[in-house]
């Protein structure tokens, strides 16, 4: 399948390139620093929200304390207070007709959000951190959601824009697929070996089962020396988790640079039926 679908890419190039009558993509897209800028940054978002997203929920669980509905109260934050915040962005964007501005807001703030989450995804922090740090992430998340689409509109005309948020949504797929992998790698090299070194000689019969299995780990009470090990594994592994998330984030500077600050109340509208 992963040969057919890379050979099928390049077949899909030529033909838009060499055969197409009208071609569904034009290339020239591939020069537009705002497409360009606005691709990399739903990449960038989409690559550090799983660093930081993957793993979360059962941590809350296991180095928290919380029950399942309690701490997918928790993860749900970022989705409810995003989708609040999206209304207000779009109507300050739609009051002052520029959308870059709120970027200079989103960008800074996210990545101190996620480099509080370093400091506060231990097994000594109250779980409240954590929901100021999704509050936080969520203002930004917000931003980039609606931003992110919006520019790549007011960078083409009308009849390319299926194409250009078909192409913002391959590039952030790829994304996220990079960030769950690159979330997972550091999962699986550090939470181990952190198990290995903080584990009590008496637990270490059922390593396999509490590096496995989240029952495993909820089974030992807290406060006991083996639950105490797991939770400061979970530290260790979490806190690299979002550091690499916090310093490719980073990133997001040098896309909002890229990105031109249209001016939306100047983009001409179209109207009619347009086929």
């Amino acid at each position: 399948m992963l040969v057919v679908g890379f050979v099928l890419l390049f077949v899909f190039i030529f033909w838009e390139v060499f055969m197409a009558p009208k071609p569904m993509f034009q290339f020239s897209f591939l020069y537009n620093r705002t497409v360009i800028g606005a691709c990399l940054l739903d990449a960038t978002y989409q690559l550090c929200y799983y660093c930081w997203n993957n793993y979360f929920s059962s941590f809350l669980m296991v180095v928290n304390d919380l029950s399942v509905a309690d701490a997918g109260y928790v993860t749900n934050t970022f989705d409810v207070v995003s989708g609040v915040l999206l209304l207000i962005v779009g109507a300050l964007i739609r009051w002052t007709g520029r959308f870059k501005w709120t970027l200079w807001i989103a960008v800074p703030l996210y990545i101190f959000a996620q480099g509080l989450m370093i400091y506060f995804r231990r097994p000594d922090q109250s779980v409240g951190y954590q929901v100021m740090c999704q509050i936080f992430i969520s203002i930004g998340g917000s931003v980039f959601i609606l931003v992110e689409q919006l520019s790549i509109l007011a960078a083409v005309d009308h009849q390319h824009v299926a194409s250009v948020l078909a192409l913002l949504n391959v590039v952030g797929t790829i994304g996220d697929s990079m960030g769950a992998t690159i979330s997972s790698a550091i999962w699986q090299n550090t939470y181990p070996n952190a198990l290995q070194m903080y584990l009590p000689e008496s637990a270490m019969w059922d390593f396999d089962m509490i590096y496995e299995d989240i029952d495993t780990q909820l089974k030992y009470a807290v406060g006991t020396p083996t639950r105490l090990a797991i939770q400061h594994a979970y530290g260790y592994a979490q806190t690299r988790m979002l550091a690499v998330g916090t310093g490719i984030m980073g990133l997001a500077f040098i896309w909002t640079m890229m990105i031109r600050n249209i001016d939306l109340k100047k983009v001409p509208q179209v109207a009619g039926t347009v086929f």
